[in-house]
């Protein structure tokens, strides 16, 4: 099923008609291409096939995606900040769609409702939450089944490409890929940059070498290797060690130093240089230590 205002004239109709415009503060440029909508939900449906998952949507706007997540018929919670939106969702979807259900307001204050539940999510990301939001579903979603998430072109070519904390800090928990680019002219207000999908699937087990953070105390450990390593651009490890104001607690600081000993990684290496999978062993070494 199709939203009815997926047309740059049905759009500008709504506007007028309610005297609003796409707010900039919220990042709000509309889909309108019908082929990417399509994409997104046919990439996304092969993998939540189990009865007992859930679906969200984040910042539902006009209902370009949620009129067709909807019609998918499982239970599904959407999240939208902006009054006019809301109140388009309580008049004209919700009375359609009793499988829906609308949070209203911040999705960060918000998103604490899908914590516990089997869960996929899209999302059209806003680039200034982005991180905060995806960091967010990955730590404190325990039951995570993945996600497609729309951000900018330039965000997801650095979370693919480019070692950084934040790459890094995912791999624990999923493999991030790059789905596609999503030109500018298939939004409306056509935005300046190009968009891109990223596909968020949890890491299936690997066997004993397979880690990742379980408990909130592990992920702030996790956390904080990787703030210490990655301080300072560029910088050898052995410096950001000595140097990082994360590490200036020295029992941290000490274990940090012989875990990288155990994972045999010379300290004069920069964290651009290394593998995932070596932070990942650097990471399971350091738990070990400090869990003793």
């Amino acid at each position: 099923m199709k939203s009815p205002y997926s047309t740059i004239s049905q759009i500008q109709t709504f506007f007028e008609h309610k005297g609003i415009r796409a707010q900039k503060k919220f990042g709000q440029n509309f889909l309108i291409d019908q082929n990417i909508v399509e994409y997104i939900v046919n990439t996304a449906k092969p993998l939540f096939t189990d009865d007992d998952v859930s679906l969200a949507e984040i910042g539902i706007g006009l209902g370009t995606l949620t009129y067709p997540i909807l019609s998918l018929g499982k239970p599904t919670d959407l999240f939208e900040i902006d009054f006019a939106y809301i109140q388009l969702a309580k008049d004209e979807i919700l009375p359609n769609f009793p499988n829906a259900n609308l949070f209203a307001g911040d999705a960060l204050e918000n998103l604490h409702h899908i914590f516990p539940k089997k869960v996929f999510v899209f999302g059209n990301l806003p680039y200034h939450l982005t991180t905060e939001i995806i960091n967010t579903l990955i730590i404190h979603c325990r039951n995570f089944q993945g996600g497609i998430f729309m951000v900018q072109k330039e965000f997801a070519e650095r979370l693919v490409k480019e070692t950084s904390s934040l790459s890094v800090f995912l791999s624990a928990f999923c493999e991030v890929k790059y789905v596609k680019t999503v030109h500018k002219n298939c939004f409306f207000p056509i935005p300046k940059i190009h968009s891109a999908l990223i596909l968020l699937s949890p890491k299936k087990e690997k066997g004993k070498h397979h880690w990742s953070p379980r408990s909130e105390a592990e992920v702030e450990i996790w956390s904080r290797m990787l703030r210490t390593v990655f301080w300072g651009k560029r910088k050898q490890i052995q410096v950001s060690l000595r140097e990082s104001p994360f590490s200036e607690d020295p029992i941290f600081r000490e274990a940090l130093g012989e875990a990288l000993v155990r994972s045999e990684i010379p300290p004069t290496k920069r964290p651009e240089e290394l593998n995932r999978e070596q932070f990942l062993n650097l990471g399971q070494h350091l738990l070990d230590i400090l869990s003793k």
